[in-house]
């Protein structure tokens, strides 16, 4: 093969992933999540969703394994254990699923679930805490961390759910993060092992995956700074105005 036709990543194409990882690295840093949900809206622009979603997988594992340590005191496992109970059933449907499902139809559904809620909690200054006995909390938290296992296999998104019922649950700002981030590499790293065994990587998404490793690197320990500045709302409404502008982006991507 030679030199010209192995070049799987044209520069034009280049520029897409660099932009697109660049964006999603420092919301990452910032909230713990939603690499997937901001770099896939522009990364979508030149790679098909079946070289998006280890994409969306590798880069924030990667990630995780960077910026956890930095915050593994604020890890609760006794709050987590539920949700990666739920992560662990969801992830492989959602990976068998992602072949199966009109992909456009789902993205518009997706898309509609976070806008009518982030604009719904961003227009309230202060959103109510839910007030669960112990086993209904674990009840709900498991089925959450199903339901975003699903979306992971399916799309990467596996955070951007419980990422809203977790602020729903009252816990202070160290708590979400902490919760999230290790919720998200969980479900990530099971992702990963899933779709190698039923889908496998091609060289294109390797190539990508060299470009991207090294940036995403940087952007998030950016962001990670710049999360630190942030007060318990300040947190709160970042995460929202992320979880609405990916919402967009969604819907903007189900119509093509």
């Amino acid at each position: 093969m030679s030199r010209v036709a192995r070049r799987v990543v044209p520069p034009a194409d280049t520029a897409v992933l660099v932009a697109g990882t660049v964006a999603g690295s420092l919301v990452f840093g910032i909230s713990g999540f939603a690499f997937a949900l901001t770099a896939s809206v522009i990364w979508l622009q030149v790679l098909s969703p079946a070289e998006v979603v280890p994409l969306a997988v590798v880069c924030p594992l990667v990630l995780n394994l960077v910026t956890l340590p930095m915050i593994r005191r604020d890890v609760s496992f006794a709050k987590l254990w539920p949700f990666v109970a739920g992560s662990t059933l969801g992830v492989p449907l959602g990976v068998l699923l992602v072949a199966r499902l009109d992909a456009g139809a789902l993205r518009t559904g997706i898309a509609a679930l976070l806008i009518a809620y982030s604009v719904f909690a961003l227009s309230r200054p202060r959103m109510p805490e839910l007030q669960l006995a112990p086993a209904t909390g674990r009840a709900a938290d498991t089925g959450v961390g199903f339901v975003g296992g699903v979306l992971g296999g399916i799309a990467g998104l596996s955070a951007v759910l419980p990422s809203l019922w977790i602020a729903l649950r009252g816990w202070p700002k160290p708590v979400q993060r902490g919760l999230l981030q290790s919720f998200g590499f969980y479900s990530q790293a099971l992702t990963v092992v899933v779709f190698v065994g039923f889908v496998g990587f091609g060289q294109r998404t390797l190539d990508a995956l060299m470009i991207c490793l090294p940036i995403a690197v940087v952007g998030s320990l950016v962001g990670l700074a710049l999360f630190r500045r942030l007060s318990g709302d300040g947190f709160r409404r970042a995460v929202l105005w992320i979880v609405l502008c990916g919402g967009v982006g969604l819907l903007l991507r189900a119509g093509k």
